[in-house]
């Protein structure tokens, strides 16, 4: 029979220990962000991350979550960039941070850890360019002492990850590799620089439209897209989700109706961090997220990272996580477009939706994104005791919903 290890040891103690000055004693503290599990043989079979960078806009759910400081939130890890931006925009009081793959809390932790003991250059050089030359002696001499004793293990074994760059690691790195490849055979990778390099949006439809569009629509990149296979290792679509975008329409017309209307909104030099760094590979000081910036990295950093401990790391499922939550604790939850990936007969839905509106306190939101303008979900939603309503659904190529503009709706459901 299987005996489950745990990961927590006396080495995370040893780890975890800070050493602080404070009035002219050294105190100790041990950081509070991973939350001790249960390493699991399901949990075994992720050897990486997913997402190495997060695709949803945290600017638009700051918008609608409104949050405050007195606000605790349930939130998907994914790559932490949209938790580490509620922080910055809002402190609230906690902020729970679940993933059912360990890596993507390897991922969280090394930010919290980097922006905690390094200095704004070596953390810029790492998460902004994707590439530190000197990410073994930072990680050994550092870091490590404020990560857990797995997180330590997975950066150990994955040393190389900021080598060449960072964002072509994981599964998200095969979209940003496939990508690249696509426009240097296309003989255009001169013009996507020039892209996203552009001072006005006329100057970058212009590119747009003469250049990269006929790449982008044409039948061979119609054709990739479709795969099921590459649809999961490299942009992380499951099969329900993919089934329920092809339900409203053709491949063609969701590429279309998603780039066309980024590209008439945004400036990809400074407006747009997703996509700049999907075609470039990289962010720049300029156009990169907000925990990337100066003013967001000593914000985390400021009053001996006061905002870190803000963080929960959960390693488990949203349902096990939930179900360990007292009653009306979590007054915001995010969960990006996670309720997309079962069928329509999944206890798994009815379950986590239950669980959601006990966890939530009266009034308390959740929000989510779907690949549907109308996901079957919502129904159960309502008849769980919310109020559902949406709060955008994409009509054709009019406007972008947001700075990423995949998903067909944005939804909120509150608690009555």
């Amino acid at each position: 029979m299987y005996a489950p290890q745990r990961v927590l040891d006396m080495s995370i103690l040893r780890n975890e220990v800070v050493h602080q000055k404070e009035n002219g004693r050294r105190s100790f503290h041990l950081h509070p962000w991973r939350i001790p599990y249960i390493d699991t043989p399901a949990q075994k079979e992720f050897n990486t991350f997913i997402y190495g960078f997060t695709w949803e806009d945290p600017e638009v759910d700051v918008k609608y979550l409104k949050l405050t400081d007195s606000d605790t939130m349930f939130v998907i890890t994914s790559a932490g960039d949209n938790a580490l931006h509620y922080a910055i925009s809002s402190s609230p009081r906690v902020i729970h941070c679940v993933d059912m793959n360990p890596c993507q809390g390897h991922l969280l932790e090394l930010k919290l850890a980097s922006i905690y003991s390094l200095q704004y250059a070596d953390f810029f050089s790492m998460f902004g360019l994707g590439y530190h030359p000197n990410f073994r002696e930072l990680l050994n001499t550092k870091i490590a002492p404020h990560l857990s004793s797995s997180a330590y293990q997975f950066w150990c074994t994955n040393v190389k990850a900021f080598s060449s760059s960072f964002y072509l690691q994981g599964y998200s790195g095969w979209a940003v590799k496939t990508f690249k490849l696509l426009f240097r055979l296309a003989g255009l990778k001169k013009d996507i620089e020039r892209m996203c390099n552009c001072d006005t949006i006329a100057e970058q439809l212009d590119v747009w439209l003469n250049k990269v569009r006929p790449v982008m629509l044409s039948p061979f990149v119609v054709a990739i897209l479709k795969s099921p296979v590459f649809c999961w290792n490299a942009l992380g679509v499951p099969m329900n989700q993919r089934k329920m975008l092809m339900d409203e329409g053709s491949i063609y017309e969701y590429v279309r109706d998603t780039l066309d209307p980024i590209l008439s909104s945004y400036l990809l030099k400074t407006q747009n961090y997703f996509y700049r760094l999907v075609l470039l590979g990289q962010y720049s000081p300029s156009c990169c997220p907000e925990y990337v910036t100066l003013s967001g990295f000593n914000a985390l950093k400021n009053n001996n990272g006061q905002l870190l401990d803000t963080f929960r790391i959960h390693t488990d499922s949203i349902f096990n996580v939930l179900h360990g939550m007292a009653a009306c604790s979590i007054s915001r939850s995010l969960v990006m477009d996670h309720l997309d990936w079962f069928s329509e007969d999944s206890e798994v839905v009815r379950d986590e939706i239950a669980e959601l509106h006990r966890v939530l306190v009266p009034g308390g939101s959740v929000f989510w994104r779907s690949a549907a303008k109308n996901p079957w979900y919502v129904l159960v939603f309502k008849r769980s005791g919310f109020a559902v309503e949406p709060v955008s659904v994409r009509k054709g190529t009019e406007i972008a919903l947001d700075r990423v503009n995949m998903y067909a709706s944005f939804w909120k459901a509150t608690k009555v």
